[in-house]
């Protein structure tokens, strides 16, 4: 029970045992059960009310409930600054999603011509480096598309994209929602 309630309290075995006046280790033994707490005056007693918002009252009258502390106001600054932040990363991403529109562009111009340009029944410059330089034109296309500016990479970049403006959109709502400072 005493682990329990150092843990809601978010208190450390050390500081507990500071807390107590007792080595760390013997608080440790007594909330594994392998040995009972010592004598620790009423600590114990007020830490485990006060856990529950209550006062030990030593003079026998009934146990008193106290309101909790406020909890501290939103510092407005590290959201502030993380909200240009986003707004950096967002305008960053944009550009590089149009760059990346860009070059798909291009290569999807390529897989549009590469079967006009094996269908031609002409006469070549060169025959013997047509195909191998169609195969390098072609691949390379597909090979862009597929790892750097195609569907798959715009869709990744779109998404980092959403998560950016959802955070922001998140940081600029708590803002919107605080009290203006004096």
């Amino acid at each position: 029970m005493l682990g329990s309630i150092r843990k809601k309290l978010g208190l450390s075995q050390q500081s507990l045992a500071d807390w107590f006046g007792i080595d760390r280790t013997t608080l440790a033994q007594a909330e594994s059960g392998r040995r009972p707490l010592p004598y620790v005056g009423q600590a114990d007693s007020r830490l485990r009310l006060a856990a529950q918002g209550q006062v030990l009252n030593l003079d026998g009258a009934p146990l008193q409930t106290l309101p909790p502390l406020p909890p501290p106001p939103i510092d407005a600054k590290p959201l502030e600054r993380r909200l240009r932040e986003c707004r950096y990363h967002l305008l960053r991403l944009d550009l590089a999603l149009d760059k990346m529109r860009g070059k798909a562009a291009c290569y999807e111009a390529r897989l549009v011509a590469a079967p006009a340009l094996r269908a031609w029944t002409g006469p070549v410059q060169d025959p013997e480096m047509e195909t191998p330089w169609l195969h390098v034109f072609e691949g390379k296309a597909l090979r862009c598309l597929r790892t750097e500016c195609g569907a798959g990479p715009q869709a990744l970049l779109t998404a980092q994209i959403a998560g950016w403006e959802r955070e922001a959109a998140l940081l600029q709502e708590t803002l919107d929602g605080l009290a203006p400072t004096p």
